[in-house]
């Protein structure tokens, strides 16, 4: 009986761990199907850059690759130009919005208002804001931009960055500050620590990582814009989303060289996404677990 016992509990454990094996085999071959599903888009027009036009018109995994087209995009002086533009709406417009954006989120979670309602009101008006699309305020911003002279202009077009983004940085920065414990701003206060050197000694270290998370995303968010600064904008301040919009022209749709400038034009944001993973999935983390 003994024995016929222990030979039922090994077969139960044993198959108590073919089923953990097949689980983790199944679930393992859900998230390549669906990595493979998400990321097959984007590998298809790293592959498309490496063909010629002839070749991109059928879609095809079999072709004879070829650097012409990347030779050809590359070659193009009107790109680099475009380029500029883009780290230079990037660099200026992702550091003043969290210039900007730092005091005010630091104001509204640690700063004393007239009455206790304002702080929240202000925080709304800027979340409200967020969710106003480019779209509703194209029309006066253009006739504006006209009447200023700042219509195909780079600065014209850093302003709309600018005052689109600080919100978006407002509210991130302000989710980053309200987890900081506010005991210690409190003791720094009573030992005479003034709010700016609270702000710039203290809140600022400790929230880094969520500082930097916020200006990684505000940064991808102008990189990738394409609304404003096509309607804003002419050839000579445009940013590489209006170069790429080039290649689909009456003539038709140069699918190789579109391929080929997307490739060109992803990379920035996946090499500094790669090298602050860390950073952005710790700062998007923070005070999601408390005590």
């Amino acid at each position: 009986m003994i024995i016929k016992e222990t030979r039922s509990l090994s077969q139960i454990q044993r198959s108590m761990r073919i089923r953990k094996i097949v689980k983790k085999t199944v679930l393992a071959l859900i998230i390549y199907l669906v990595a493979i599903t998400y990321f097959f888009p984007i590998l298809y027009m790293f592959l498309s850059g490496f063909k010629t036009e002839q070749q991109a018109v059928k879609p095809s995994l079999r072709f004879s690759p070829t650097l012409e087209t990347y030779k050809k995009v590359l070659s193009d002086p009107t790109m680099i130009a475009y380029l500029k533009n883009s780290v230079f709406q990037v660099i200026l417009g992702t550091g003043i919005s969290l210039l900007f954006g730092i005091p005010v989120a630091f104001a509204l979670v640690f700063g004393k208002l007239k009455t206790k309602d304002s702080s929240g009101k202000i925080y709304l008006w800027f979340i409200t804001t967020i969710l106003l699309p480019p779209v509703a305020v194209l029309i006066p911003l253009f006739i504006t931009y006209q009447k200023l002279n700042l219509k195909n202009n780079p600065l014209g077009l850093l302003l709309a960055y600018i005052g689109f983004n600080i919100p978006l940085a407002v509210w991130l920065i302000h989710s980053f500050f309200s987890d900081l414990p506010k005991d210690i701003f409190e003791a720094a206060r009573i030992d005479g620590c003034s709010r700016w050197q609270q702000m710039v000694l203290m809140a600022i270290p400790l929230a880094r990582t969520g500082i930097i998370s916020a200006g990684l995303i505000i940064a991808v968010q102008i990189w990738n814009e394409f609304f404003l600064a096509f309607n804003l904008t002419g050839n000579p301040s445009a940013t590489l989303s209006v170069y790429m919009s080039r290649f689909r022209e009456q003539q038709g749709l140069f699918v190789a060289q579109l391929s080929a400038s997307s490739t060109i034009s992803i990379l920035p944001a996946l090499i500094l996404g790669w090298m602050s993973q860390k950073a952005l999935v710790k700062g998007l983390t923070m005070g999601a677990v408390k005590e």
